[in-house]
């Protein structure tokens, strides 16, 4: 079995309006698992785009981080 590590995803989507940024933090044995788990939890669309992927602090991770996902309204102006 993998080493399990915390990871922080941030994809940029888009609704007609304005694009923002997504972001996922949660258990992965690998950077492509992370991703994989972000894009299911988001439901990927075809606009996302990926932006980051990064092993997030372990100190700072909460297990409620895990069970709900940020899901960004942070708006990126155009």
């Amino acid at each position: 079995m993998g080493i399990w590590r915390i990871y922080h995803v941030t994809i940029e989507s888009s609704n007609g309006n304005g694009r923002y940024q997504k972001e996922y933090i949660g258990p992965a044995s690998s950077e492509y698992d992370a991703v994989d788990q972000a894009w299911t939890v988001f439901k990927r669309r075809a606009e996302d785009r990926l932006v980051a992927v990064e092993i997030f602090d372990q100190d700072a991770w909460t297990e409620d981080a895990a069970t709900l996902p940020p899901d960004g309204d942070d708006w990126i102006p155009s």
